[in-house]
């Protein structure tokens, strides 16, 4: 469904990814894992157009889309919920879940789907008034993560969705996206907590310093000793 093809991003004289390639396949659970900086960040946002390529190509679905804008991206079946939540701290509930559908014609559809976030989400449905901002942070990440489904995308990348929340909000998080994935959505996903993220994909990438050093079946990752020592707590 999606490949990367040499994609190399440049902030400046520095090389965020140098020439990784990876590809997810349609119904997978596919994880990027490795340090801080490593370029897993930079790699979703040149998926969804928020990074010019440096070099390469990506392709969706057989059409290539390095090159398009955000919008058109978001239009061929990629949505993003970004690493930080980034919600719209002074929209309510209700209206960030329409930004989420923004680019969508289908008005009657959108308010369909939006009771089908509140039957998902019941604490965004008692706080459908509120404004985002003064939501607590597995509030606004569960906003983020139903706004980003209200585009009907094919393909979903989770950004670090467990930075910053509370164990037993994190265990909720995760359930949620093996069960979008259930559901049929393609999840790429970008996560610290390596053992997590191993535990629930099907396949692996670790990074390091921009570039694509291991990859394998979840099992293969979890088995390699390196990966154990540098990520999995030995």
């Amino acid at each position: 469904m999606l490949k990367l093809e040499q994609v190399s991003v440049n902030y400046g004289a520095t090389c965020g990814i140098d020439r990784i390639s990876l590809e997810v396949r349609e119904g997978e659970l596919v994880t990027l894992i490795g340090a801080n900086g490593a370029g897993k960040s930079t790699t979703l946002r040149a998926i969804n157009g928020l990074e010019p390529l440096a070099h390469g190509r990506i392709v969706f679905d057989g059409e290539t889309i390095s090159g398009a804008t955000p919008a058109a991206i978001i239009d061929a079946g990629i949505s993003h919920c970004p690493e930080g939540r980034r919600v719209f701290p002074q929209l309510t509930v209700r209206e960030n879940l329409e930004m989420g559908a923004y680019r969508r014609q289908d008005r009657q559809r959108v308010r369909r789907d939006m009771e089908q976030m509140f039957d998902r989400f019941p604490r965004l449905r008692e706080r459908v008034s509120q404004v985002a901002g003064t939501l607590s942070g597995g509030e606004q990440q569960m906003l983020a993560i139903a706004r980003a489904l209200m585009s009907r995308p094919r393909l979903v990348m989770f950004d670090e969705p467990s930075l910053g929340l509370a164990p037993n909000i994190v265990e909720q998080i995760f359930a949620l996206i093996t069960e979008i994935r259930s559901e049929g959505t393609t999840v790429l996903l970008v996560e610290q907590n390596a053992y997590a993220a191993l535990e629930m994909c099907d396949r692996a990438y670790l990074l390091e310093n921009g570039h694509i050093v291991i990859e394998g079946t979840a099992g293969e990752m979890l088995a390699n000793q390196d990966i154990r020592k540098a990520y999995l707590g030995g």
